[in-house]
């Protein structure tokens, strides 16, 4: 099932070119994050709902992000194989990573929520920070409160899954920390488009085999496949479930194929889409703050 956080119509199923209202399956104003915490008790009801058909035409312009508001954002760095200088090998350009799959673990950064903006928003440039880069990552949205999970066991705590774009502004500061200035520097407003909707997890068969793409402008700028992860989903949730609680709704964006050398600098006017197999596609333009 796919779902999706509406301007005008709330929560609604989207099946096909259409969205279906949920209505009063959950109380007046609640968010995606309510029905993740209840979805469980209304699963079938929403399936009796988009067994119906029916609904509304989808305009993209109406969607808003998902999930608005999530406790935490987790993003991973240096998660892809990579090694490669072309789009064709789909494990990721440029150089491969030097440190073990333990630190990159620990690399693992935060980003505030108050970064996130909607599937067809435009990515905003600061001011005062003028090299601005997307990242196309796959994003695994949380489904129940979750502590100390194993690689076992941890796929059972994913909800569904979505789309980030991991914005960063790499010029940004007087800082020589690349690392330690990540969640400054990918934390600006605008900086974590999120979209189009939810696809459950019952969706997506394999969440490491899926074709990752990025168009900026309508040339293919990023071209990856999610099994070149060096730390795959469960590992990466069982190391962030030691650390902390983990809330219907949090976030974990999984890591970008590309290096920075092979990722394209934005300008004002530029239109990116961003599209994952499985979940769908979602596109932003880049404007300047004013």
């Amino acid at each position: 099932m796919k779902l999706a956080t509406t301007k005008s119509h709330g929560l609604a199923i989207v099946q096909n070119d259409l969205l279906i209202p949920i209505g009063g399956l959950l109380p007046s104003g609640s968010t995606m994050i309510d029905l993740i915490e209840r979805y469980q008790d209304i699963k079938g009801k929403l399936a009796d709902l988009a067994a119906k058909g029916g609904g509304i035409k989808l305009d993209a312009k109406e969607l808003k992000p998902p999930v608005e508001r999530p406790s935490k954002i987790y993003a991973a760095a240096g998660n892809y194989k990579r090694g490669t200088g072309g789009l064709d090998a789909a494990v990721g350009r440029g150089s491969a990573s030097t440190v073990s799959p333990d630190e990159l673990l620990e690399n693992i950064f935060l980003k505030p929520s108050s970064a996130i903006c909607g599937p067809e928003d435009n990515i905003v440039i600061p001011k005062n920070a003028e090299s601005i880069f997307p990242e196309l990552e796959l994003c695994v949205v949380i489904g129940k409160r979750s502590r100390h999970l194993t690689k076992d066991n941890a796929m059972s705590a994913v909800f569904g899954y979505t789309i980030m774009q991991d914005v960063t502004a790499r010029g940004f500061g007087k800082s020589k920390n690349m690392g330690g200035t990540r969640s400054v520097r990918k934390g600006f407003e605008t900086f974590a488009p999120i979209g189009p909707w939810i696809a459950t997890a019952d969706e997506i068969a394999d969440p490491h085999n899926l074709w990752m793409k990025l168009w900026i402008n309508g040339e293919l700028a990023q071209s990856a496949k999610t099994d070149a992860m060096i730390n795959d989903i469960p590992t990466q949730l069982s190391f962030l479930s030691s650390v902390t609680t983990l809330y219907p709704g949090d976030l974990l964006t999984t890591g970008n194929p590309d290096s920075p050398e092979f990722q394209a600098k934005l300008k004002p006017g530029d239109v990116l889409k961003s599209e994952i197999e499985g979940i769908g596609a979602m596109n932003q333009g880049v404007a300047k703050e004013s």
